[in-house]
């Protein structure tokens, strides 16, 4: 941030100010002159603070993308999917897929009434991943049913991603995953905050990627 606005403000305040008390003239108003010195720090702080806000969001976000081309190129040994599967009609897929990501209970409902990522049930996950896989190379052949999978899809493959990298199953019950807690983190506990902010902005996106793939297929008369 050294040739950022905050830091150009800071360094012509500092000699501003070296330049004013050093001439005897202003002595009498140096009260004033310190005043809207103090002012102008406090604005240069100010900027330097946006800039850092800034600066971590890109971070998070450069760090969101890499975990999803990283699980991506995880996902290239997959077994391939038998030809019948990618035969099958769009109605047919989307069946499917609504069977395996219901909205009335499982992950959809948990993540919908849970938005604080307390714990994750290990069963409702499998769904998940059974979808990843299965389909991985598919493509429905209407281009707005196609588009809606597609991102569900993606919110679909993030959001494992990023339970994989950032939970783990209970020490006292296997049958549910939690967000690693900060003392097992190197960045420690703001790490968890900011893993647990991704973590509830991935469901939020899975969910309405759902919702919209639901909608778009009711819309399409793939379902009834």
């Amino acid at each position: 941030m050294t040739n950022s606005p905050a830091a150009v403000t800071c360094a012509v305040l500092t000699v501003l100010g070296i330049v004013l008390f050093a001439v005897p003239a202003l002595h009498p108003f140096a009260w004033i002159i310190g005043l809207f010195l103090c002012l102008g720090v406090i604005v240069a702080l100010l900027m330097f603070h946006g800039e850092w806000r800034r600066a971590q969001i890109q971070i998070d976000s450069l760090r969101q993308l890499l975990s999803t081309e990283r699980g991506r190129m995880d996902s290239v040994g997959l077994t391939p999917i038998d030809a019948e599967v990618e035969q099958l009609p769009d109605e047919t897929r989307a069946q499917r897929i609504l069977s395996l990501l219901p909205d009335s209970d499982g992950l959809v409902q948990s993540l919908r009434l849970d938005a604080t990522f307390g714990t994750l049930q290990v069963a409702e996950l499998e769904p998940l991943l059974t979808f990843r896989e299965e389909f991985a190379k598919s493509s429905f052949d209407n281009p707005r049913s196609h588009t809606a999978f597609m991102n569900l899809y993606r919110a679909a493959e993030a959001l494992s991603i990023w339970v994989k990298e950032e939970t783990r199953v209970l020490a006292s019950d296997t049958t549910q995953r939690e967000i690693r807690p900060g003392d097992t983190r190197k960045g420690g506990w703001r790490e968890y905050t900011e893993a647990r902010s991704r973590g509830e902005s991935l469901g939020d996106q899975f969910v309405s990627a759902r919702w919209e793939f639901n909608q778009t297929a009711l819309e399409l008369g793939l379902v009834a």
